[in-house]
């Protein structure tokens, strides 16, 4: 592949922004230590330039720029170099910035990003493969150049201490999913289940609802995807964002705060079940559904059964964090099983001891094989007091 690389001078006021380094890390934020240190040492690593449209485009330096203009810097060195297509202008935006502080969302856009960029290449790669297939890997008559799958001279990136652009070398053949979760430093699972967070966003950019996106954005960056992600599977979602949007509501958690306020007495009540996701709220030996078993002001009490003990542990949350989750209905079999629970109690024949085993039993929000072999061996109790009882008249 020929360099075509060429250093120049421009005035920072005539170089444009690509509109992809726009989109995905926002406009410019103010960065005083770097304009201290351009102030005193002048721009150290050029600006790269693309020179592919009659306009020069900045795909890096961005920040460089600004600070040159309010610094009314009238020179600033820059790279130029013919990109070979936008897809090659923006994987080099991606990891130009590869080690560039980043918020969550940005991280995910960059995930959507490279996972794009991916499936493209892998395309490419299927299309070569036929061309090479039936025309005899002619490359002459496949039009295949070697250098075809190089995007652009890997020197390009050595001033952004990341100098190779292949990724996964541990693995023959890694996902894309996998590929995309590498550079972006977050898991496979959680970037899948962030991505209707990137889609919500977007929808309501696009829809005008500007304040409600950049809140949805904030709440991402302080409370994480899961919660993000349960909010926007929740019933009062819009209800939430509207209250943001109208100005009622300063921040997202504000405004669950005052739409929860609402539901609150229906939706926390006692006997009601949540789900708890792995690592959220729960200790990892516990089933992942819990019931809620008293309720004091705005405290829940909780009630988990342990995997490898069997019993029972009550844990408090404020009825708040229990409205981020999803709520867990009872399944045929736990209802008849607490409906035998329940006449049981009610049963004459009970001993305290039958009592006190079933009232923690009822504690419970799962059907295990203990818990129905302990409802067996009561009712089998009560039913021979029952007879003996018929035999004595």
């Amino acid at each position: 592949m020929k360099n075509n690389l060429e250093t120049k001078n421009f005035n920072p006021n005539d170089l444009v922004l690509h509109a992809e380094l726009i989109r995905i890390y926002g406009t410019t934020d103010e960065n005083l230590d770097l304009q201290s240190d351009i102030a005193v040492n002048g721009i150290m690593v050029p600006l790269v330039v693309s020179t592919r449209t009659p306009i020069n485009t900045i795909v890096s330096g961005a920040r460089r720029r600004s600070v040159a203009i309010a610094l009314s810097i009238e020179s600033v060195p820059v790279i130029c170099y013919k990109f070979k297509s936008e897809e090659a202008e923006k994987h080099f935006i991606l990891s130009a910035n590869r080690n560039r502080p980043k918020t969550k969302y940005q991280q995910l856009i960059e995930g959507r990003e490279w996972e794009l960029l991916e499936k493209q290449a892998a395309a490419l790669r299927r299309q070569s493969g036929l061309e090479q297939r039936w025309k005899n890997k002619d490359k002459e008559k496949s039009g295949i150049d070697d250098d075809e799958h190089d995007y652009y001279p890997v020197v390009l990136l050595s001033d952004y201490w990341f100098c190779s652009r292949e990724q996964n070398q541990s693995k023959k053949n890694p996902r894309t999913i996998d590929k995309v979760s590498d550079r972006i430093g977050i898991s496979a699972a959680s970037y899948q289940r962030a991505k209707p967070i990137i889609e919500k966003c977007e929808e309501l950019r696009h829809s005008g609802h500007v304040v409600e996106a950049a809140a949805l954005e904030a709440y991402l960056e302080s409370a994480g995807i899961n919660p993000v992600a349960n909010l926007l599977k929740a019933p009062n979602c819009d209800e939430v964002l509207s209250l943001v949007g109208s100005g009622k509501a300063k921040t997202i958690q504000s405004a669950l705060l005052k739409a929860n306020r609402v539901q609150k007495m229906s939706a926390v009540v006692e006997g009601a079940i949540f789900f708890f996701p792995d690592k959220m709220l729960r200790k990892s030996t516990y089933y992942h559904s819990g019931r809620v078993v008293r309720i004091a002001n705005t405290i829940a009490t909780v009630c988990f059964r342990d995997k490898y003990d069997d019993d029972l542990h009550e844990h408090q949350y404020k009825c708040d964090e229990l409205l981020t989750l999803e709520k867990d209905g009872e399944t045929h079999n736990q209802i008849r099983l607490r409906d035998r629970i329940n006449q049981l109690i009610k049963s004459e024949n009970s001993t305290p001891t039958d009592r006190y085993v079933l009232n923690r039993l009822l504690g419970a929000a799962v059907c295990t094989r203990e818990e129905v072999d302990w409802v067996e061996i009561i009712e089998w109790r009560i039913a021979g007091k029952t007879r003996a009882g018929v035999g004595e008249r």
